[in-house]
């Protein structure tokens, strides 16, 4: 595995997390708890394997500019700035709801 299999990791392991927090909530829906608490500690471990390889593949590779031009372009450029701004909030908030669930403060 080279440094350029990891986009395709980390949009699996983003697909597991996404796919265990829907589980997750038609869990605690049904009122099986310990079932979602399960589920919920799964998704958090994707979404942590999920960051680090994120991490590992951008300290590799780098910024690749954007080089389309036309109406895509600012339309890029605003769809990665939101991205990149909920991204950032929703890592302590992630730690924080973890914590907080897991010491029973719901």
């Amino acid at each position: 595995m080279s440094v350029h299999d990891l986009p395709a990791v980390n949009a699996s392991l983003n697909a597991v997390a996404g796919l265990l927090l829907l589980i997750g909530y038609i869990l605690i829906r049904a009122g099986r708890r310990q079932q979602h608490r399960a589920v919920m500690l799964g998704a958090f471990a994707a979404s942590s394997l999920f960051l680090i390889s994120y991490v590992i593949y951008h300290a590799q590779v780098g910024s690749v500019p954007f080089q389309r031009q036309g109406f895509v372009r600012p339309l890029y450029f605003t769809v990665l700035i939101t991205h990149v701004t909920l991204a950032a909030v929703v890592l302590p908030l992630s730690i924080l709801t973890l914590t907080r669930g897991l010491n029973g403060l719901f």
